[in-house]
């Protein structure tokens, strides 16, 4: 194993950010600036996708066609990198807070996800892309009906 230099550690780190916050924002173009040309994904373990390399607009795609009305808010922590031949290979463990826009505080107007990520980076355009995303579903609690991906895969 490499050792990894800081500053790929703070540009990894702040790429996850804004990949993350993408989603919270619906920025579908910001989205895509985070990802390779081509981005192998796996999503198996939430019970949605399966394992597949797509181009990162085919990716922002389906996320956007995934549209639902609720406010999102993805976190992550615990992040790990490790440097091999050339690229990076990460994991985090991952919050997902979904809520109807109509949430109350009461019932359950929320469906709620944790797990892992794992993630791989290689560098392209002068810095850092996601090039593979797996999740490792841990939990998710709520309403199911109201996350337009996992309505998807029910169906």
């Amino acid at each position: 194993m490499e050792p990894l230099d800081a500053l790929d550690h703070i540009s990894i780190n702040d790429l996850l950010c804004r990949f993350f916050l993408a989603f919270d924002e619906r920025d579908w173009a910001a989205m895509e600036t985070c990802l390779a040309a081509e981005v192998f994904i796996d999503y198996a373990s939430s019970g949605r996708e399966q394992p597949s390399t797509m181009s990162s607009s085919e990716f922002v795609q389906r996320r956007r066609n995934a549209i639902d009305t609720l406010a999102k808010h993805h976190s992550f922590s615990n992040l790990l990198l490790t440097k091999e031949e050339g690229r990076l290979r990460g994991r985090c463990n991952y919050l997902i807070l979904r809520f109807d826009h109509a949430f109350t505080g009461e019932g359950e107007d929320f469906y709620h996800s944790c797990g892992a990520y794992e993630f791989l980076f290689g560098r392209a355009e002068g810095a850092w892309k996601i090039t593979s995303i797996t999740q490792r579903a841990l939990q998710s609690w709520g309403n199911r009906q109201l996350h337009a991906g996992t309505r998807k895969a029910e169906a």
